[in-house]
């Protein structure tokens, strides 16, 4: 069974750790921490009592910002990166959010791809902007514009 909930401070080190094995410049624990106390949205997915994704949103009135999300490498390929998405931008919908704004790697195809058949659609770019083992990475900023709810699975809220 699949379950979603708020990230708690007790899950830091999971979601460190979890991010760690997906990206080669992850967040800091204290990111994690910084970002539950500016009260952003922080969700921790779950399957069979162990977190294998995350997703971290900011919202200032009517935009949201997604400022991260992971998911166990393990994982990948089955729809729950897509469902944990999908279940972010709704709650930010239900709190108001019209859009949606990401940076993403430009070297990134599976997250683009993911993004892209959601509705984002890239408006920009940003040089430099990512650590990478050669130096610096370019990031596209990519956008969604919601005004309704995006269909998805259910996933058991707890």
């Amino acid at each position: 069974m699949i379950e979603l909930r708020q990230m708690r401070p007790i899950d830091v080190d999971a979601a460190t750790t979890l991010e760690g094995l997906s990206v080669a410049f992850p967040w800091p624990g204290t990111q994690f921490i910084d970002s539950m106390k500016s009260r952003h949205d922080c969700a921790v997915l779950l399957a069979q009592q162990q977190i294998i994704g995350f997703s971290v949103f900011s919202r200032v009135l009517d935009e949201a910002t997604l400022l991260n999300i992971a998911l166990h490498p393990d994982q990948q390929g089955n729809g729950y990166g897509r469902r944990l998405l999908e279940h972010g931008i709704n709650h930010q919908i239900e709190a108001g959010a019209q859009r949606f704004i990401l940076e993403v790697r430009v070297s990134n195809r599976l997250a683009i791809s993911l993004y892209r058949s959601l509705g984002f659609e890239t408006v920009g770019e940003r040089k430099n902007y990512y650590p990478a083992l050669d130096g610096r990475e370019n990031a596209w900023v990519m956008c969604l514009e919601a005004g309704y709810k995006i269909a998805t699975d259910p996933i058991a809220i707890i």
